[in-house]
């Protein structure tokens, strides 16, 4: 580990030198890891969704219960979505679904759009966003990212308007929320809807708002990897109540009287079906999980957030040196989703996988540009200086919660080699 005392001082706080400190924050302490310690010689892997006893517990009930379909658990899933996300003050809603990727492709049916119509994008996240507005009929118009975030360009998306717009889909990266304001204010300029792919970004605040509680319509994932998991799930978030009857229409094969019986575990069998619908609901089994992820929420977001804040000071001297590009912030406010360098030299991302794989650390890339994909070759595109940049340079490192003081070590000790 390196000797910078910032770095210390950062670990010591999240990992629990001081008990009474550490407690006070909500996170991990050295005699309390939820996890037990990967060993020196074990894999790191990217990724490690928590499922421990008690999610385990949490499912092992919603089993005996016996009811394994959308029930009264997918409805408490969804009223701990709103009190975590504070929507009682806004009447919004939250509707769940089987992933966010459903979430997306819901949100452009309830919009209206099919082909003919616009919607623009970042070309620089995964593809499943695209995919879901492309599912509709509607065009992808891929526009860049800004340099400071990477989410989606104000001014990019003024150029990229046309009288066939009808969307913007606007993307979080790594917990960072997007300019949502100011593509906000282009739509209304505009007349058009804005779609918030907030993947990444489940319990970050944005000028003192969470996520998903302003804005048009939101969407989280709850996917294997996500900050909290229901092992694959997602939700979306509508500003308008009325919209809530026809997501659940969609959502559940277009039948207009179903859900109030379901919430109570039990089948309606008088319906209409009132709509083309699709079948992405949200079961009881995954749902038991997402609340049992849910009441642990605000650890795994103060583990990774004081993990960000650990590396950031470990990585600051390469950064000095023009090695590494790091982001502009301090995390404060950020529930990182991954913690993600850019190489400024770009052609030598491949040798630093390889250097961190020989030492047991996965590494991975978040993102590659979609205009880039044969799918999408002849999608109306900006020019995307940024994005093809960033595409070249981003190298995701693991983080998940409850790492142990070693793990960190190796990983910054794994980049820091390199560079040696």
């Amino acid at each position: 580990m390196s000797t910078d005392t910032s770095l210390d001082s950062s670990l010591d706080k999240t990992l629990g030198a001081d008990q009474d400190a550490a407690s006070g924050l909500g996170v991990a302490t050295l005699n309390d890891l939820r996890y037990p310690a990967l060993g020196a010689s074990d894999p790191v892997p990217v990724y490690r969704p928590y499922l421990g006893a008690e999610v385990q517990e949490a499912a092992r009930s919603a089993l005996e219960v016996g009811w394994l379909g959308m029930g009264k658990l997918s409805q408490d899933f969804e009223l701990g979505l709103e009190s975590f996300l504070h929507l009682g003050e806004s009447g919004r809603r939250a509707v769940s679904t089987n992933s966010c990727t459903e979430a997306l492709h819901l949100a452009g049916q309830l919009i209206g759009l099919g082909p003919g119509d616009e919607v623009i994008a970042p070309s620089f996240t995964y593809v499943a966003g695209h995919q879901a507005m492309s599912r509709t009929g509607a065009s992808v118009v891929f526009a860049d990212v800004e340099d400071r975030r990477l989410c989606l360009d104000p001014q990019r998306v003024r150029e990229a308007i046309t009288e066939n717009t009808r969307a913007i889909l606007a993307v979080d990266y790594l917990g960072l929320p997007c300019q949502l304001d100011e593509l906000l204010e282009i739509a209304d300029e505009h007349g058009l809807r804005v779609i918030e792919d907030a993947a990444h970004a489940f319990g970050s605040v944005s000028d003192g708002r969470p996520v998903g509680s302003f804005g048009d319509i939101t969407c989280f994932s709850f996917g294997p990897v996500k900050t909290i998991t229901t092992l694959e799930g997602g939700a979306i978030i509508t500003r308008d109540p009325a919209d809530v009857q026809a997501l659940h229409e969609l959502r559940h094969l277009g039948i207009d009287a179903d859900t109030d019986a379901r919430y109570k575990n039990q089948r309606n069998w008088e319906f209409d079906v009132v709509r083309q619908g699709f079948r992405c609901h949200l079961g009881s089994v995954p749902a038991s999980i997402g609340l049992a992820q849910l009441a642990l929420v605000e650890e795994f977001i103060d583990n990774r957030r004081s993990y960000c804040q650990a590396f950031d000071a470990a990585f600051a001297d390469l950064a000095e040196a023009g090695h590494l590009q790091l982001f502009d912030t301090d995390w404060e406010g950020v529930a990182p989703y991954i913690y993600v360098i850019r190489l400024r030299d770009g052609s030598r991302r491949s040798d630093l996988i390889a250097h961190l794989k020989a030492r047991g650390i996965g590494s991975g890339i978040h993102f590659l540009g979609a205009h880039e994909f044969s799918f999408y070759a002849d999608s109306r595109r900006g020019p995307l200086p940024v994005t093809d940049l960033a595409t070249s340079q981003v190298l995701t490192l693991p983080l998940h919660p409850y790492m142990d003081p070693a793990t960190i070590d190796r990983v910054v000790d794994g980049v820091r080699s390199f560079f040696a």
